[in-house]
């Protein structure tokens, strides 16, 4: 064995959290038994809070997040096959099994029936239905393929209804024979995005307010905010056997278009004229962001090499100047400062992937689609460092289109890269060493995720955000050691032959110094 694990955006992550009840915890535990529960908290949600909390969902970095709230409207069905109570409360339903744990919505796999699939393909629909059947689509068959590896347990489906204007679907599985925690969740949703979060969401997105054209601030102020709509996939998979690795993925897409009122309640002009044209759901500004990186606990060189290859592979397919770019923004990103570590061997990463402003035309018509450029493209690096570094730019036009095509290639990419790796680790005979460094390993995941990643940090500070869905990417056990030998300040006490033959300090070696795998 050769040496052998983001988070940030806009994530969708709606998780169901495990409840026990007393009786039933020591039979749960023995039984490996698999349940889960979601909760709604209680309180109210300004349409403010509500609105900056969908920005959470679209601009932090590693992962989708949904905030819910007392205004989220849901109906739960529970299918517990050997429920021996339910309760119900105003904001959920449990059903309890008779170990004693407790699980909501229903097993198996999200119901795709009524979606029409040509959706996907179909140019004159607007993004947002395009982008929406594809996710759905997508999470089924993630959620398909990976409940073929479990045998121990299965995946809750967890459907909500935003009352505000939105919907998502939590799948989580925890306590598993091949998962300890894995959930595939996707969230859409719409509303009026504020001044003070368009500002914000300024910092990642260079040129919005001017894209916009709107003036935002002031005693003259033409708007209040712009229509928004958000809508993504995110994926965090911590398998149980130590020899698996970790992933993590999350694709979106995000959209202001004109609202139809101007802040003195008059009609719009711009909406105005743009509804005469058939073309008021077109974007005012809109991108396309996401990633998927591996965190192995034990590194395998030929799985490194598989998922990056992979990725490249799907990546090129739609320019070859993506990869290289995405790669170093994916190594970077995942770094955590202060253990001088990134969290795990990186994949790709991107945000903010659009058109250049002059072919954002706000008068494009009904030809936007079409329209095609070179575009910028980033490595993550900003300020001086970008200016050293000089403009990256495609080497293949794009538009609209294409880009779309080239998020689906990514998203599509996840299976063909991930599963082989699973499949092969799944089964590995470890022992309790193995088990505890998976821990300490899991450790700086849940740092990394807590300290650093944009979207957690965004989701921890909105009032009313919901706390079991910002922190579903955190596995169910981590691990931290005083003085830790090889991932902590023991490593200088480490013997030189102890930190060349052991496979922790190879992988930590990997960790602390990113290599191109492809």
């Amino acid at each position: 064995m050769s040496a052998l694990p983001k988070a940030g955006f806009p994530h969708v992550m709606m998780a169901a959290a495990r409840i026990t009840a007393a009786p039933g915890r020591a039979a749960a535990k023995q039984l490996r038994t698999h349940s889960s529960t979601a909760s709604r908290p209680t309180g109210s949600t300004s349409r403010n809070t509500a609105a900056v909390a969908a920005l959470g969902v679209v601009a932090a970095g590693s992962a989708l997040i949904l905030y819910g709230s007392s205004s989220d409207s849901r109906k739960v069905h529970c299918e517990a096959s050997s429920g021996a109570a339910t309760a119900k409360g105003s904001n959920y339903a449990y059903s309890y099994t008779k170990d004693g744990r407790a699980t909501t919505g229903r097993s198996g796999a999200p119901d795709i029936s009524h979606l029409n699939l040509s959706d996907i393909n179909d140019t004159s629909k607007p993004m947002r239905v395009r982008m929406e059947s594809y996710i759905k689509e997508l999470q089924h068959r993630i959620v398909t393929a990976l409940g073929a590896e479990e045998v121990e347990g299965h995946f809750i489906v967890d459907s909500w209804l935003r009352k505000e204007g939105g919907e998502g679907i939590s799948c989580v599985l925890q306590d598993g024979k091949t998962f300890e925690k894995a959930g595939v969740n996707i969230s859409v949703v719409h509303g009026k995005l504020p001044p003070a979060a368009i500002r914000q969401m300024s910092a990642d997105h260079a040129g919005l307010q001017e894209r916009t054209s709107y003036k935002l601030d002031g005693p003259d102020a033409e708007v209040d905010g712009l229509p928004f709509y958000a809508a993504g996939l995110s994926l965090v998979v911590h398998p149980a056997n130590p020899f698996a690795p970790t992933v993590h993925f999350n694709y979106r897409y995000f959209e202001l278009t004109h609202p139809p009122t101007l802040k003195d309640g008059s009609p719009n002009p711009r909406y105005v004229e743009a509804k005469a044209n058939g073309t008021e759901q077109e974007p005012v500004a809109w991108w396309f962001g996401g990633g998927t990186d591996l965190t192995p606990i034990y590194l395998f060189e030929e799985d490194a090499k598989h998922f990056h290859q992979t990725l490249k592979t799907a990546a090129d397919s739609n320019d070859p100047a993506f990869y290289p770019a995405w790669k170093k923004w994916c190594d970077d990103y995942f770094l955590i400062p202060h253990r001088k570590e990134r969290r795990g061997v990186g994949g790709i990463f991107f945000d903010d992937l659009t058109l250049p402003d002059s072919t954002l035309s706000i008068s494009s018509g009904k030809n936007a689609a079409q329209r095609t450029s070179f575009i910028p493209l980033s490595d993550g690096k900003k300020g001086a460092a970008a200016a050293a570094r000089g403009p990256i730019t495609s080497s293949e036009q794009h538009g609209k289109e294409s880009l779309f095509r080239t998020v689906r290639s990514m998203g599509d990419a996840f299976l063909p890269a991930y599963l082989p790796l699973l499949q092969r680790r799944k089964s590995t005979p470890y022992t309790e060493a193995h088990e505890r460094w998976q821990a300490l390993r899991r450790g700086r995941y849940v740092e990394f995720n807590l300290v650093y990643d944009r979207g957690t940090k965004f989701g921890l500070q909105t009032p009313g955000a919901r706390i079991e869905s910002i922190l579903m990417s955190l596995p169910l056990k981590a691990r931290w050691e005083y003085m830790e030998k090889y991932s902590g300040a023991g490593w200088a006490e480490v013997d030189a032959e102890d930190r060349e033959g052991s496979e922790e300090a190879k992988t930590q070696k990997v960790l602390r110094e990113p290599k191109e795998w492809v």
